[in-house]
């Protein structure tokens, strides 16, 4: 049996983060060690789906996010709090320093990415000049061999994060609009876009056909889904169920606070295009 749907990228993010809970690494985790779960929009959908946190709104549940037509940092003040640390199964007050020390192999660190490439790669960007989230966990995360469980839909695709990597660093723009910054491929990655998120949920096989649309479909892909028809209707249910995930609303900065090279930054908010403060 063959299906085709689209999918917006809240959609998307709802779908990956249902498939999140169902890993086998992380209910491993979250009966023998630590799940800790670092920001990211996608991160933000599970926190609801993980660990019941319905209240927890998505686009805020993050430090750097791409909103307003720009890269953007957002205002720690108004951000809510990550990471959020789970000790199996309960929630935990550690820090995330503590956490990593108290070294469990079966850890698992929840992260977002910004792009994924179609080797299965995925890098995430990092502005903050100590590398934020990233630059906390990879030294532990390489040498002790832990997992980052990388939810990150399809309409971050690129053609090789390896390139992406390569042309980035905050210092060598001479020009941005948007905060300057530059990426981490992350390590050790087990990237779940929507494609591994229903080979886990549904058991069938999925082919990424199309991107792009207009009005409510920017950003959205197209999915072609094969496999036995039980599997088939049960990816066709999981779909309607999370069709008509509300779009997530823009989360931006405070521009006079801003200190990165980003064009606008420090400007006058009269000096400022209708674009960036809409």
């Amino acid at each position: 049996m063959k299906a085709a749907f689209t999918l917006i990228p809240a959609e998307s993010r709802r779908l990956i983060a249902k498939a999140v809970v169902e890993m086998d690494e992380i209910k491993t985790a979250m009966d023998k060690a630590y799940v800790i779960l670092n920001g990211g929009t996608t991160n933000g959908y599970v926190a609801q789906e993980l660990f019941g946190m319905k209240n927890l709104e998505p686009h805020k549940f993050t430090a750097g996010t791409n909103t307003h037509r720009l890269l953007c940092i957002t205002d720690a003040d108004k951000r809510s709090p990550f990471p959020i640390i789970y000790y199996k199964g309960e929630k935990s007050d550690k820090t995330l320093k503590e956490a990593l020390e108290d070294f469990h192999r079966e850890t698992v660190l929840i992260k977002g990415a910004n792009a994924v490439d179609p080797n299965g790669n995925a890098a995430v960007i990092a502005a903050g000049f100590d590398g934020g989230t990233m630059g906390a966990t990879i030294g532990t995360a390489v040498s002790q061999g832990l997992k980052y469980i990388v939810p990150v839909g399809l309409e971050k695709l690129v053609p090789s994060v390896d390139t992406c990597t390569a042309f980035t660093g905050a210092k060598t723009f001479d020009y941005t609009i948007g905060a300057d910054f530059g990426m981490f491929c992350i390590p050790n990655a087990v990237v779940v876009t929507e494609i591994e998120a229903l080979k886990i949920l549904a058991g069938v096989e999925a082919i990424h056909v199309a991107s792009g649309g207009i009005g409510e479909s920017a950003g959205s892909v197209v999915l072609v889904v094969h496999g036995e028809e039980a599997g088939v209707k049960k990816a066709i249910s999981i779909v309607e169920s999370i069709k008509g995930e509300p779009t997530l609303p823009g989360f931006k900065g405070t521009c006079e606070k801003c200190p990165y090279l980003c064009t606008f930054a420090g400007k006058k908010v009269q000096e400022l295009p209708a674009w960036l403060t809409d």
